[in-house]
């Protein structure tokens, strides 16, 4: 798994990221100077593949890279979009509550014009590689 981080690692090769991509906010902008732990929704230094496990189904870690960002729409935001227009990314796992809903949107609106998927955690597990979508009748 490749991590690219506005904090540490440039963000600026699109080229390099893998098919899988989890896209992390550090910090919620409603928590900014708030002295409550930073946003976690997926733990990366605890139990981190069981956790994306439970999201995606099983996975291979070198088909996985992770862009974190401070802040929503960081360097990482960026590349992440390139990444998507040019058609390189199949999945997208991220927590849409700290994005603004012009970035939600935007997100949404991406994924669905290139085809790759866009998991969430409200999404409870029913995303997981490997199976089709459900369909209502």
């Amino acid at each position: 798994m490749d991590t690219y981080s506005a904090g540490g690692m440039p963000v600026t090769d699109p080229e390099s990221l893998r098919p899988i991509i989890v896209y992390l906010v550090r910090q919620h902008p409603l928590e900014k100077g708030s002295p409550r732990s930073p946003f976690r929704w997926l733990h990366t230094e605890n139990d981190f593949r069981r956790q994306l496990e439970k999201l995606i189904g099983p996975f291979d870690e070198a088909q996985l890279s992770m862009i974190v960002d401070d802040l929503p729409a960081g360097p990482g935001w960026d590349v992440l979009l390139e990444a998507l227009g040019e058609e390189r990314v199949r999945m997208v796992v991220t927590h849409l509550a700290p994005l603004t809903s012009g970035q939600r949107q935007q997100l949404i609106g991406v994924c669905a014009e290139t085809g790759a998927q866009l998991v969430t955690p409200s999404d409870a597990g029913r995303n997981r590689l490997g199976t089709a979508p459900l369909r209502s009748h």
